[in-house]
């Protein structure tokens, strides 16, 4: 017996046992379905709760006995500087925020208002407005209000005030660091307005400081260095970027630029040739005018019959495209004996000739 004679014996159904599966099938399906939907169609039935107080009674349970777990993970009146771990995991608050209520407090932190929890870390604005009303804290007057009200007025320069100083004028440990940081970084206060700048200062210290603070003014050094910076002549096509350096607004790098630029000239003519200085400020050029002194005969000389192409273009008034054309034109002609062949040619504006006839 071969596996198609099988088949043929045990799956062939004749048209009435079709039916009868057919049948069978569609009743399989409906009985799966109506299990499903069943309940939705079940009246649940009632408590009788007469009958339900009398076992709870009799077991000795109290009321909510029914809502144990919902009463373990609820809000209540709690200090978040104060609360135990164990009275925290009791509130309906995320594990994330509950982990880092505790990292804050280990660091040293502390809440001292609504605000300073609101700043924790996952504590969202739905959050915050949910937990807001159980928040309580220390009924303690704030740090720096209590320095303010202690604190011992006295004028004093706070380019020299010791740390104690500022301790008995009312600044805490964290506001006289900052201070203290900002010196050793070589700031300096010049006026009330400087030091009042200070980051942490607050605006109630700022106004019982403010007749306090005594700064001399300084006018005397201040005369005395413009009448030293005012004796300064320096000829700039000679000055290397160390005498540049001496002039006021001018440090190491302006000196080299002004140094590479004047190079690539061949020197200056004008003061304000330096205009074309990157990074050097008008006001700046103002300042150091009368310090410097101009030599035209230090000037180097373009050589425009034997000069090579690259030398040319390295010229800031000519560059690539002009040089290309004054090649081009000494090969083509010969010498050029007089440079303003070049403007009468048209190599060359009227504009770019006057600039460049100092160099030829």
């Amino acid at each position: 017996m071969n596996f198609k004679q099988i088949v043929q014996d045990y799956f062939t159904f004749s048209r009435n046992e079709r039916k009868g599966i057919t049948i069978l099938l569609v009743i399989i399906f409906i009985l799966a379905i109506a299990n499903k939907v069943i309940f939705y169609f079940e009246t649940p039935g009632k408590i009788d709760i007469v009958l339900l107080d009398s076992a709870r009674n009799e077991m000795n349970l109290p009321e909510n006995s029914n809502n144990t777990e919902a009463s373990t993970t609820t809000l209540f009146m709690f200090n978040p500087n104060t609360i135990s771990d164990e009275a925290l995991d009791s509130l309906s608050l995320h594990a994330g925020i509950k982990r880092n209520i505790l990292k804050f407090r280990e660091k040293g932190g502390k809440f001292y208002a609504e605000a300073d929890f609101r700043k924790i870390y996952g504590v969202t604005d739905s959050i915050f407005n949910e937990v807001r009303p159980f928040l309580f804290f220390d009924n303690k007057p704030d740090r720096q209000a209590h320095a303010i009200i202690t604190s011992e007025l006295f004028s004093f320069d706070p380019n020299t005030a010791t740390d104690n100083d500022f301790i008995r004028l009312g600044f805490t440990e964290k506001q006289v660091r900052t201070i203290r940081n900002y010196k050793s970084k070589g700031g300096n206060f010049r006026s009330k307005a400087d030091f009042l700048k200070i980051y942490g200062i607050s605006e109630t210290q700022k106004v019982e400081l403010d007749d306090y603070i005594a700064i001399p003014e300084r006018e005397t050094v201040k005369t005395e260095s413009v009448i030293k910076t005012a004796v300064i002549q320096i000829e700039i096509n000679t000055a290397d970027s160390i005498d540049l350096m001496k002039l006021p607004g001018i440090g190491e790098k302006l000196s080299k630029r002004i140094v590479k630029y004047r190079d690539l000239l061949g020197g200056f003519h004008t003061i304000a040739q330096l205009k074309e200085v990157y990074g050097l400020s008008e006001q700046v050029i103002q300042r150091i005018e009368g310090m410097i002194k101009i030599d035209l005969g230090k000037i180097k000389k373009v050589d425009l019959n034997f000069a090579e192409w690259n030398e040319l273009a390295r010229h800031p008034y000519i560059q690539k495209n002009r040089a290309q054309q004054i090649v081009k034109f000494r090969t083509k002609y010969g010498s050029i004996h007089e440079p303003s062949v070049l403007r009468d040619s048209m190599i060359l504006s009227i504009e770019e000739y006057a600039r460049l006839k100092p160099y030829f």
